[in-house]
């Protein structure tokens, strides 16, 4: 019976450790996306939070920083307009902004019919929309 018993809050341990990474921050997207908007027909403004991974200090925090930014803004961009853009190649970070426990990343999004590309359902509505 105590071998049950152990063998039991063992197997709960692992399943309680073994459930988050080590190390990620997990944050929801109305955490990480702080806006997306269309500037014109061609060109495409989202910026996005960036949150670094755990146990990091000082430079390697900021990149952590930084690159969760860029990822997260890389996709959302995907999910606004699916296959249409790439996002590495079509955009670039125009500008990282770098605050206490997050980065945030601006990142622009220009080519020619991108208006016509986005999917009406994802596209986040801007300011003043």
């Amino acid at each position: 019976m105590k071998w049950n018993l152990a063998v039991l809050m063992a197997a709960c341990c692992m399943f309680l450790y073994c459930d988050t990474p080590a190390g990620v921050k997990s944050t929801g997207p109305e955490n990480v996306l702080i806006r997306g908007e269309f500037l014109d027909d061609t060109t495409y403004l989202i910026v996005c939070r960036g949150f670094p991974e755990q146990g990091l200090a000082g430079l390697q925090r900021i990149e952590s920083s930084k690159r969760a930014a860029l990822l997260n803004a890389y996709y959302f961009i995907r999910g606004t307009f699916g296959d249409g853009v790439a996002p590495d190649r079509e955009g670039r970070a125009e500008k990282f902004d770098i605050m206490a426990d997050h980065a945030v990343v601006y990142y622009m999004v220009k080519k020619k019919g991108l208006r016509a590309l986005a999917k009406k359902a994802t596209v986040p509505p801007g300011p003043g929309e």
